[in-house]
């Protein structure tokens, strides 16, 4: 008969104590989450710094960027320009009959209908026509020469930035887990982003003006078009002229730039420049319509006037 005595060949090794560990699931969301802004910022800063050197400090033909090669020089531009003024040219034959059929059935008071009016009108937009892209390149020197004097002798470089030493690998390192500082660092990379995609933006609404610019010489003739002629200057204008306000905002962010570190501070500081320089093409839209408003109120207190003198002669002579 078999007892159940215990026989020490047959005892079981003992296994080996695991090492214990807890898993925090928001410690670990926290990690990807610092990890993923982190790599967004720096892929980020290498393609947003190139593209910002090439539309931000002047404009030039983009296709060459290190050259500084005019901007009207590109053959896209002038050879549409060129097609544009040919085809305005032949339109000038229209407008001018136009204005020589209003001047027979007409009988408004309104001298701007007049052929003596008119003729002196079409002569010039004839030039301008012909002369544009010089005229254009000639406001675009001036735009250039304004932004350098904003920016010239160093006093700003990529490296002066509000937004350069917060985007910094070394500054994105020293955050290491601040994940609050790292979600205003990518807000700030947003900025930038719709900064860039504006200046983008920029430079195909200049190309476009440039190619239209005989049309709107033409469409300055008549009274009845003269309104989108200034439309289209207005908005070249406001186009052309809002990178050397946006740089002169820029020239003093980096004046008085006070904290040059990665810290909330700073970028706040960088935030806050953004939306001052993203603000700028529509503050000057609003001062261009000033003149417009001023000048649409005047009319009209002419015309006024002219009614009522109309209307008090007409009443002595009854």
């Amino acid at each position: 008969m078999i007892t159940g005595t215990h026989h020490p060949s047959l005892a079981l090794p003992a296994l080996p104590r695991l090492p214990s560990f807890t898993i925090h699931p928001l410690g670990v969301l926290v990690q990807l989450l610092t990890g993923g802004l982190r790599a967004f910022v720096e892929g980020a800063r290498r393609s947003i710094g190139a593209v910002l050197h090439t539309y931000l400090f002047g404009t030039f033909d983009a296709s060459h960027p290190a050259a500084m090669i005019p901007f009207t020089a590109g053959s896209a531009v002038s050879s549409l320009n060129r097609l544009v003024t040919t085809t305005a040219t032949a339109l000038t034959v229209a407008v001018f009959l136009i204005a020589c059929v209003r001047s027979v059935t007409s009988h408004s008071l309104d001298a701007s209908h007049t052929l003596q009016v008119v003729v002196p009108r079409l002569l010039v937009a004839v030039l301008l026509m012909h002369a544009s892209l010089p005229l254009i390149q000639l406001a675009i020197n001036l735009n250039n020469a304004l932004a350098l004097a904003f920016v010239g002798h160093g006093a700003v470089d990529p490296a002066s930035l509000p937004w350069a030493a917060p985007m910094s690998g070394p500054a994105l390192r020293t955050a290491g887990d601040n994940l609050f500082l790292l979600l205003f660092t990518a807000v700030m990379v947003v900025g930038l982003a719709i900064l860039v995609l504006a200046y983008v933006v920029r430079y195909t609404l200049l190309a476009v003006l440039c190619v239209a610019a005989p049309l709107a010489a033409l469409l300055h003739v008549l009274p009845e078009t003269s309104g989108y002629a200034r439309q289209w200057l207005r908005l070249f204008s406001v186009t052309l002229f809002m990178q050397a306000v946006q740089l002169l905002v820029l020239r003093v962010a980096v004046a008085l730039a006070f904290d040059r570190h990665q810290s909330l501070v700073a970028v706040i500081y960088a935030l806050a420049t953004l939306y001052l320089m993203l603000k700028v093409p529509g503050a000057l839209n609003v001062a261009a319509h000033w003149e417009t408003s001023a000048t649409g109120a005047g009319k009209r207190v002419g015309r006024a006037a002219r009614r009522l003198v109309a209307l008090e002669t007409g009443g002595t002579a009854g």
